[in-house]
């Protein structure tokens, strides 16, 4: 999209955008039919077709077009209610949004600087998983090791054709490699993950042997809590859901630990077990794949 096709658009924009609001003072007729319906029109011809949809690639246009999306839906719905003061202040907001975004986009440097800062993000995501691979690393079989760090492997030239790009100005087609790179890391931390799943063809000699087995299984779960948390940044609603779960796991590897301590291990094994699942769950809602 060529920068000047977006400035194209301000007069038309801003020219709708200013028309004169409600309830500032002076009595305003209500706008007629026509001129909400022209309205629509002009509203969704700019959302599908102007140059700021050629740039739904960007997040932040991404996420105005969204909101004006939202805005015209709602003043459509109130056209056809018949309200048409509704109508006309639904998209009269929508127009003061696109109006917005057009002139964040006609600026190159605030675009570039946007594109730097995702490019950041990414980047630093991309270094937090490689730490934490090399701590889960340590763990693994040399069997394992090899299969997961071929896939590893692969990452380092994506990196650095990244990196080339930084070097002549391509932020976004870098930061869209780089989240190909953080795909293959998740996907490495699932099957890390997967491989910690238990199988019960160990013969225990004891209950107590067992509820120490399913210790170790119940702690290596709930260090991968903050891993997930970290790599995953939840939003709100699934980071408070996740942790419920985490809590209601705790509270059980806590009356867990109370029963082996009074000597009832067959029930503490079952409590325990009970706890890990609890803590399964916080990882599946955070959006790592946990095996049943």
């Amino acid at each position: 999209m060529k920068v000047t096709a977006i400035r194209y658009w301000l007069p038309l924009l801003a020219l709708f955008a200013a028309s004169p609001a409600l309830g500032d003072g002076e009595d305003v007729a209500p706008p007629s039919r026509e001129e909400v319906q022209q309205e629509l029109y002009l509203v969704k011809m700019l959302i599908t077709n102007s140059p700021l949809a050629a740039r739904s690639g960007d997040d932040k246009v991404k996420q105005t077009l969204e909101l004006a999306r939202t805005l015209y839906t709602r003043g459509n719905d109130a056209f056809i209610a018949g309200n048409m003061v509704w109508a006309d202040a639904f998209l009269d907001e929508a127009l003061s949004v696109l109006e917005d975004a057009a002139r964040l986009a006609s600026d190159p440097l605030q675009t570039e600087t946007r594109q730097r800062e995702r490019y950041a993000e990414v980047l630093d995501d991309v270094r937090a998983f490689q730490a934490t691979y090399q701590d889960l690393r340590g763990g693994l079989s040399a069997k394992d090791v090899k299969l997961h760090d071929a896939k590893i492997e692969r990452t380092r030239d994506m990196i650095y054709r990244a990196q080339v790009m930084v070097r002549d100005g391509l932020y976004q087609e870098a930061t869209e490699l780089l989240e190909r790179v953080h795909e293959v890391y998740i996907s490495v931390l699932n099957e890390l993950l997967a491989s910690t799943a238990l199988v019960y063809d160990t013969k225990f000699k004891t209950p107590m042997e067992e509820f120490e087995y399913e210790l170790a299984r119940y702690r290596s779960y709930e260090e991968l809590i903050p891993i997930a948390l970290d790599q995953f940044k939840p939003d709100e609603f699934t980071l408070k859901l996740s942790e419920r779960y985490v809590q209601d796991g705790r509270t059980a590897h806590g009356a867990a630990e109370k029963q082996a301590a009074g000597g009832d291990h067959p029930a503490a094994i079952s409590t325990l077990q009970d706890a890990t699942k609890r803590l399964q769950t916080a990882l599946r809602t955070i959006g790592l794949e946990v095996p049943q």
